[in-house]
């Protein structure tokens, strides 16, 4: 007889308790798909996936040893909720598609199952039909995985609907569960608190009475905007002439560089009285292949990030006009990937367990004044969201639940030999009018919506 299973996740995955990730993937139907059909190929595509990720389908919750688990009984399932709208309650796919999916013709709201207060399910997956189309909306506990996992378990999905439509043998994936690197580590009294703070800047020890919440966010606006390849090259002949002290600069390097000095340059129109604030550029690195001792695997299914901070630069150095100046900013980029490794972790898991009962971890990043956040999803590919009978995945769209200055390079749906960057980009309203404005911004960026 089936009993319940208990899943223990990590130091690490505990830190994401609290976020939720919420994804909406885009599909075309073709005039001669039939939405019911299509919708039973992609229930069995979920039960396909939690086969080989039980775990998706439980709930979380603490041990009394203060463990953040997965609990899994017999009867649960991954919650997939089907929702068909009338032309009156949605907009139509053509209007989505001429409006390049802006988030105001999309209800993320609608566009996924209604949450129940305590239940703290790890997932939850949404098909709402629309005139001409479909949309994936998917919500995942951030304590369960990071992006990489929920690329993973989503191509999955979409992997097995596809090939139950066309009767081949449903993929495989066997995912790595082991949450030893990604726990707290033995004491090593050679290691102080201040070498780990040392080790993680953006952080702080503070008494948890000192706390005071922020206060209510500005009105945000949100754009998308793109840049490709030919573009990319151009940042990079910029910065030639000088990398001194870095090999080379990546494409994920000159797009965060052009970020954060463009945004910085808004800000600083709004208040030139901040030119000798220090700004810094917050971006989560994966961990999973920065592991020389080979201790984590590329499958490993769970959280391996961990955020990385640039600088602090004062702001009116980072804005500085000049080639030379743009590649200081790069290299910046790649000197503080390239520090961070799987025992970076460690550092993090340590300091947290260090903590009284009396005290917390503050962040010295503040994203609503002169810091900039950001991530990149560039992973995932619109191949592996193919659910087969034509049904084109066109777009993928986020419904940003930070309250403060981010960007996100969304997954790769470039159709082209070329590839092509979409830029997520928030913002409060009157910085980000000021930042479509910006020279350098304006020449190499192009707006979709």
């Amino acid at each position: 007889m089936d009993e319940i299973k208990t899943y223990e996740l990590s130091d690490l995955d505990k830190m994401g308790f609290t976020k939720t990730v919420k994804v909406f993937i885009c599909y075309e139907l073709q005039p001669t798909a039939h939405p019911d059909e299509l919708i039973s190929s992609v229930v069995e595509g979920v039960r396909n996936a939690t086969r080989q990720f039980p775990f998706m389908a439980g709930t979380l919750g603490f041990q009394q040893s203060g463990k953040l688990c997965i609990v899994v009984s017999p009867e649960s399932q991954v919650e997939v909720n089907i929702r068909r709208f009338g032309s009156t309650e949605h907009k139509p796919f053509s209007i989505l598609v001429n409006n390049s999916f802006s988030s105001n013709d999309l209800d993320f709201i609608q566009l996924l199952p209604e949450e129940v207060n305590g239940k703290n399910s790890v997932c939850a997956l949404q098909l709402s039909l629309i005139q001409g189309g479909l949309i994936l909306g998917f919500r995942m506990n951030h304590a369960a995985g990071d992006w990489a996992s929920i690329n993973i378990f989503l191509s999955l999905v979409c992997q097995s609907t596809k090939a139950y439509r066309v009767c081949l043998e449903a993929p495989k994936y066997t995912p790595d569960l082991n949450r030893a690197p990604y726990n707290t580590p033995a004491p090593d009294p050679s290691v102080s608190r201040q070498d780990l703070l040392e080790s993680l800047p953006i952080f702080y020890v503070m008494d948890k009475s000192e706390f005071k919440p922020p206060p209510p966010p500005p009105p945000f606006k949100s754009k998308i905007y793109k840049i490709d390849e030919p573009i990319i090259q151009q940042l990079k002949a910029r910065c030639a002439p000088f990398l001194g002290e870095v090999d080379y600069v990546t494409s994920y390097d000159c797009i965060a560089a052009l970020a954060w000095r463009s945004i910085t340059r808004a800000r600083l129109q709004l208040h030139p009285e901040k030119a000798i604030s220090p700004s810094r550029f917050i971006h989560p690195i994966d961990v999973r292949t920065r592991d020389i001792e080979n201790r984590t695997t590329k499958n490993y299914f769970g959280n391996a990030v961990v955020g990385c901070q640039v600088g602090p630069v004062t702001a009116q150095e980072l804005v500085s006009d000049g080639d030379k100046e743009f590649a200081t900013a790069a290299t910046l980029m790649r000197k503080s990937i390239s520090i961070v490794s799987l025992s970076t972790v460690g550092h993090m898991t340590s300091l947290i367990g260090s903590l009284s009962p009396t005290e917390t971890l503050g962040s010295r990043a503040d994203f609503s004044n002169m810091d900039v956040f950001m991530n990149t999803w560039y992973s995932g590919k619109a191949e592996n969201y193919d659910i087969g009978a034509g049904s084109v995945p066109l777009a993928v769209r986020l419904d940003a639940s930070m309250a403060g200055a981010c960007a996100m390079i969304l997954p790769n749906f470039s159709c082209g030999k070329e590839r092509l960057f979409e830029v997520f980009v928030q913002l409060p309203v009157e910085e980000h009018d000021l930042l479509g404005k910006d020279a350098e911004f304006s020449k190499y960026f192009e707006l979709v919506v």
